[in-house]
């Protein structure tokens, strides 16, 4: 039996409703091996917090879902509880499948509504108005049944020689890791780790300290239950061998890349003059209209976490540099994100310079379809991190025959080939040459798109297949 875990992934729908990019890795992938392994080979394990077990159930629901939906997930693991996103009151969605703080938060929303306190929505990104019309709308009737699926408990059903892969994040996870261990010694249950990179340890600059004293505490410990790795690039492979090395102890590490091609299925480009009237107005559902009004002027994306790690503040003194350059039709810089750590001196920039002049704008949070529309209608895209594991950005940026300007350091080069403009991350005019060539040059961004067209890109289905390889010989 082959047992995926999805502890991260249960941690994250039950406070978020977008995916980031190492769920979408554990997602993506696990359906996919769903299909390749059989669902009656395939359980989904996690740990459950509430009963202190790590428990299992059957995989073939993951198999139909075409994607990452946090509402469909939230009804298979949380049943009843599980409050779908329409359901949930505006600024609460994160506290949709937690009823006590949905309970505590909605009485102190509507304590400041009564009181007329706009400015304390407006931090939130919503009004008194928006709260007020959720309020007072007419409760959906509920189609679906909400049926909990059956869980089984690990130790119970385990056999040697079956096999857990863990795909996600789990460190810092209270009783997980003795819990793995015990399976490990108990039941002889061959354990499989991705790990994405390690940046808590390499970066740590740009890393709280007490969360690199975990990372490091959950990798030293995941040696003793762990039979190998996978690591999702050449260089976090030999990042982990390094710290392999360091501790003395030793694992075999299989590389798998990730993806470079994601699945675009149709065009919200809006300049696009072949596209039929109907599916114009199609294509523009779902969007909000401050997406909508970035992409009135020519623009260059950035995507990801707002923090000090990517660089962003290096990017907006070149953005700058180029917003004086003579005879220079520059586009806008709009980054799309979440807030992060450490991003102290580029707030500081924007609020100083009146986001350069206005040079620069913003697309928090973006949901899927709206970062679609910002990829499918951007010039090109900027990722110039001082590290990455991968680089999910970049194969999104490719999936849509983007370019991209790339810092040439840690992983980026294997998920950009030739089909990118390269720059020095620790260097402003390499960053701004970088950019000035893709922006004054349209016939090198073209023939780094046609580069692109004809470049066969890594799909999740390579990954599987990739994964498959790791886990069929070990089973025989």
């Amino acid at each position: 039996m082959y047992y995926f875990d999805l502890t991260d992934i249960l941690l994250y729908v039950e406070k978020e409703t977008s995916v980031s990019g190492i769920q979408r890795v554990s997602f993506e992938v696990i359906r996919r091996m769903v299909g390749r392994l059989g669902a009656e080979n395939v359980r989904l394990s996690y740990w459950d917090r509430s009963r202190r077990e790590y428990v299992a159930l059957e995989a073939g629901f993951i198999q139909n879902m075409k994607e990452f939906s946090p509402d469909e997930l939230s009804r298979v693991f949380f049943g009843k509880k599980a409050r779908s996103q329409h359901d949930a009151a505006p600024t609460l969605i994160r506290y949709r499948n937690r009823p006590l703080k949905y309970w505590f938060y909605h009485k102190v929303r509507s304590y400041h509504a009564a009181r007329g306190h706009e400015r304390y929505f407006a931090k939130m990104g919503s009004s008194i108005e928006e709260w007020n019309a959720f309020k007072n709308r007419k409760a959906p009737v509920r189609t679906e049944a909400i049926v909990e699926a059956p869980r089984e408990v690990m130790s119970q059903i385990v056999k040697p020689g079956d096999q857990l892969i863990i795909l996600g994040a789990i460190w810092n996870i209270d009783g997980l890791e003795a819990a793995l261990q015990r399976l490990k010694d108990t039941k002889n249950l061959q354990i499989y780790q991705l790990v994405h990179d390690l940046i808590p340890l390499i970066a740590t600059e740009h890393i709280a300290a007490d969360f690199s004293g975990e990372f490091y505490h959950w990798l030293l410990s995941s040696m003793g239950y762990c039979d190998r790795f996978l690591a999702n690039s050449q260089n976090t492979a030999h990042d982990l061998q390094r710290f392999m090395d360091e501790v003395g102890k030793q694992r075999p590490i299989d590389v798998v890349p990730l993806v470079q091609k994601f699945g675009v299925v149709h065009s919200n480009r809006v300049d696009d003059p072949s596209k039929p009237f109907k599916s114009r107005l199609s294509s523009l559902h779902g969007l909000d209209q401050s997406v909508l009004n970035l992409t009135k002027t020519p623009f260059v994306l950035v995507v990801g976490t707002m923090e000090s790690r990517k660089n962003l503040w290096s990017l907006a003194q070149a953005w700058l540099r180029l917003t004086q350059t003579p005879g220079l039709n520059v586009p806008k810089l709009v980054f799309a994100g979440k807030p992060g750590w450490y991003n102290d001196d580029f707030e500081t920039l924007m609020e100083a310079t009146g986001n350069l002049g206005g040079w620069v704008q913003f697309a928090k949070r973006p949901s899927d379809t709206e970062l679609g529309f910002l990829y499918e209608n951007c010039l090109f895209t900027a990722t110039v991190s001082f590290y990455e594991g991968w680089g999910l950005p970049i194969g999104e940026s490719l999936s849509f025959g983007k370019t991209a300007v790339v810092a040439n350091n840690s992983s980026m080069p294997e998920v950009g080939g030739n089909m990118v403009e390269y720059c020095d991350a620790r260097s402003i005019s390499s960053i701004y040459d970088a950019c000035h060539k893709l922006i004054a040059d349209p016939e090198h961004r073209l023939a780094l798109e046609e580069r692109i067209r004809t470049t066969p890109l890594r799909t999740w289905d390579d990954v599987a297949k990739d994964v498959e390889a790791v886990l069929l010989p070990a089973a025989v």
